[in-house]
């Protein structure tokens, strides 16, 4: 990214700069956005007519000049400093880039600019399910709803998880109707886990405290439905067995997740699970083996094995009656995860460069 930009934000640009795009300002998500580079030098030179925020992040410098002499002073500021100039008016989806963007100047324009940020959010290592099922929905739920109101996205994630909690409490009750239940309470958890990682990308709300407590959220539940499963299947009528590979499921899950945050602090990943570098991905991050590509075996395999079409799947199984075999997919998942990261554990690859 460049060392410095130049915002110009003159009476040319108020009208689109004043506008909102999920949630902020155009200005507004502009400045958020270039703080989230501490290391660029940002500039805004304006006339006065465009309102700023209160706060300013410290890589951000304001030039005032007289009305009608802003387009003189932002094209000096820009050869003063080698820098490229966006409008205040411009919605940047690449933040890498400063040669691209929406520019927004009335309403049409501005819903085509914020299609375009909501579009982004699909990233091309969401799951078959996550894509097709889990991310129409929670993203209209983000854009229409949250994006309205002061919800923080850690907030959602803490009120999903207990939606999850009480969901593996229906599934351990082993009552049809309480399991179904159960299960389509963790396939809301799911849909809502999509919501809180969209609410911080549209509004740059990003942390590392947010990305590591989504993913001890879903590690949480994903032993807790486990055991939830065999207790429930027990209380069905099943034998000991059940709680037996309920239990020896979740015990490989919290195995395989100590490994996996080790891994994680060594790496220095986000607190994805996608973010990092595995012994099978040749070097890479496991992101960028999920975004396409031939469809293989293993492909599909790991597709079924992801939390998204594993929780569809077994509110299917519910529905059907079958929860043995939602208790036989967790086991075989836990007992894949528990192979991978001990094979992890003493493979230790490299994070990506």
């Amino acid at each position: 990214m460049s060392a410095s930009v130049v915002i110009a934000a003159s009476r040319a640009e108020s009208p689109g700069a004043a506008m909102t795009i999920a949630g902020l300002t155009v200005i507004d998500r502009a400045l958020k956005q270039l703080a989230q580079s501490p290391e660029t030098r940002v500039v805004v030179v304006g006339d006065g007519s465009i309102a700023l925020p209160s706060s300013l992040a410290p890589n951000v410098e304001v030039r005032t000049v007289a009305d009608g002499a802003a387009a003189a002073a932002i094209a000096e500021t820009a050869r003063e400093l080698g820098a490229p100039v966006i409008g205040a008016d411009l919605v940047r989806v690449d933040r890498a880039r400063f040669d691209g963007g929406f520019r927004v100047v009335d309403e049409p324009s501005r819903r085509v600019a914020e299609d375009a940020v909501f579009a982004a959010l699909y990233r091309p290592d969401l799951g078959f399910v996550a894509r097709r099922l889990n991310k129409p929905l929670s993203v209209r739920l983000t854009r229409y709803f949250l994006v309205r109101t002061a919800i923080t996205p850690n907030q959602i994630t803490l009120f999903a998880a207990l939606l999850g909690i009480a969901g593996c409490g229906l599934v351990a009750s082993g009552q049809f109707a309480a399991i179904c239940l159960g299960f389509a309470l963790e396939q809301v958890q799911s849909i809502l886990d999509g919501c809180d990682g969209e609410l911080a990308r549209v509004r740059f709300q990003q942390s590392k405290l947010g990305a590591w407590l989504d993913t001890f959220v879903d590690d949480v539940l994903n032993v807790l439905i486990t055991v939830a499963t065999g207790v429930g299947l027990h209380r069905a009528g099943a034998g000991s067995w059940a709680v037996a590979v309920g239990v020896a499921g979740a015990a490989m899950l919290i195995l395989s997740n100590l490994i996996i945050m080790r891994d994680m602090r060594r790496q220095r990943a986000s607190g994805d699970l996608m973010d990092m570098v595995w012994w099978f991905s040749g070097g890479r991050r496991l992101a960028e083996l999920s975004g396409g590509g031939k469809p293989s075996i293993g492909s599909i395999l790991f597709q079924l094995g992801r939390r998204d079409s594993a929780l569809f799947l077994w509110l299917i199984f519910a529905l059907s009656g079958a929860l043995v075999l939602v208790l036989v997919m967790a086991a075989i998942i836990a007992l894949c995860w528990f192979v991978a990261s001990v094979i992890q554990l003493f493979t230790a690859p490299d994070a990506a460069t």
